[in-house]
């Protein structure tokens, strides 16, 4: 069974006009959120991570040549609350820190980090020459998605356990559906690991690593990438969570949408 979610390019065209500080309001006090593009210029995906789609998709949609992505995080301000939403890969370019700076968030007075999931490009950027480089946040994961990567074996799960360990005395482990500080609602979309969340604050829905390529998957929502652990409990998620934002006319804030990191969901 395929389900076709239209969305026209005309979509990102407008996001594209529209400013990367979105604000709504919370009663007295506005929201905003700021997209952080960790790593600088256009991230382009392979066609190959996508084995599943047929050429005549990537001929139809002019993707030939691959997928316009990016590797970002996010700046939440809300109800007094600065949270940071992911950590970005921690590589000798990522703009994080100097992102953060910028903004007048040092690291030592950042007080609050929501992840949701603990691939690298996600996590690398909460140590520095492995100790933690936000000395006194408080780190929020999915109980789910810690447990999941302390009991696997391998490098791959290195950093997640190092990650874990660093911030052990300010580690706080939550079950989706918790609302956490700053009145955020966690969501759980499980498959492309096994405790993927997303957090939504109002009209914003962060959708993490829900979506990777989104010029295809916006349209053609049931392929997924081969970076999905699960990949039919992500396809679920994808297809149930993109007709909630639908239908709730939310905004969608990727960390792998392209500039400029969102997109207006509408009928």
């Amino acid at each position: 069974m395929r389900k076709t979610l239209l969305f026209a390019a005309s979509l990102f065209m407008l996001a594209a006009c529209a400013p990367k500080n979105q604000k709504t309001n919370t009663g007295d006090e506005p929201t905003s959120i700021i997209w952080i593009e960790d790593k600088p210029g256009v991230n382009m995906q392979p066609n190959k991570l996508y084995p599943e789609v047929p050429d005549s998709i990537w001929n139809s949609l002019g993707l030939q040549e691959g997928i316009p992505s990016s590797m970002s995080c996010f700046l939440l301000r809300t109800e007094g609350k600065t949270i940071l939403l992911d950590a970005g890969l921690g590589a000798p370019f990522s703009q994080l820190p100097s992102k953060l700076k910028e903004m007048g968030v040092a690291p030592e007075e950042l007080q609050l980090i929501y992840i949701t999931h603990l691939h690298s490009d996600h996590i690398g950027g909460l140590l520095k020459e492995g100790q933690t480089a936000f000395p006194n946040a408080h780190l929020y994961v999915n109980r789910i998605e810690a447990e999941a990567w302390k009991a696997m074996e391998g490098d791959k799960s290195q950093l997640a356990k190092n990650v874990l360990e660093a911030y052990k005395e300010r580690l706080h482990l939550f079950e989706a559906g918790d609302t956490l500080e700053g009145g955020v609602r966690s969501i759980a979309a499980y498959g492309h690991t096994p405790g993927h969340t997303l957090f939504q604050k109002d009209s914003i829905l962060v959708i993490a690593d829900l979506i990777h390529g989104a010029a295809l998957q916006l349209k053609y929502p049931e392929y997924g990438p081969t970076y999905d652990m699960d990949a039919e409990s992500a396809r679920q998620s994808r297809l149930r969570i993109l007709e909630y934002a639908r239908q709730n006319r939310l905004t969608i804030y990727g960390m792998h949408l392209p500039d400029p990191g969102y997109v207006n969901i509408a009928d």
